[in-house]
């Protein structure tokens, strides 16, 4: 599905969350690769899951219910990136990234952390206390590299275990 928002399905769908900054162009290659994989099941991607005029924080949290597996993309600048005034985004309350995972945490949902570019996984320290069992969970690691299609192959065989329970 593309330009729309997530449509209902009886079948749990994928949501990737991430930072345009660090992660677009994984985010990009990994919704192409979830959408070949599991066809059957919506793939929420901000860009192309929410139309125009749209109440972003609405449709975020619809498509997190809808959800059985979030990836959360981790760069090496995720909890780090800075918004206008010098301050952490991922320390305000309403960052759109802080919402998706603390949403996905709060509900129970699959939250796989995915690290790119070499980046490497929060510490709890590192995170407010809402995202504090991200640092607990274990991450995977992926390339843009020659080993791409082998991080990619394992990313989808724990999301299809996760969506089959």
């Amino acid at each position: 599905m593309t330009g729309r928002q997530l449509a209902p399905s009886r079948q749990a769908g994928i949501f990737i969350s991430y930072r345009r900054a660090d992660a677009l162009a994984h985010a990009r290659l990994l919704q192409v690769n979830l959408r070949e994989r599991f066809a059957d099941r919506p793939v929420f991607m901000d860009l192309d899951s929410i139309e125009a005029g749209l109440d972003f924080r609405k449709v975020i949290s619809d498509a997190i219910k809808a959800c059985g597996v979030i990836v959360v993309l981790i760069g090496p600048q995720w909890a780090t990136l800075a918004n206008e005034e010098g301050r952490r985004r991922l320390d305000e309350p309403d960052d759109y990234v802080r919402f998706e995972v603390r949403s996905a945490l709060r509900r129970g949902v699959r939250v796989i952390p995915v690290l790119v570019e070499g980046a490497r996984a929060p510490r709890p320290q590192e995170l407010p206390s809402d995202l504090r069992k991200l640092a607990r969970l274990n991450a995977l690691e992926m390339s843009c590299d020659h080993r791409y299609q082998f991080d990619a192959d394992r990313l989808m065989d724990v999301i299809g275990r996760a969506l089959a329970r």
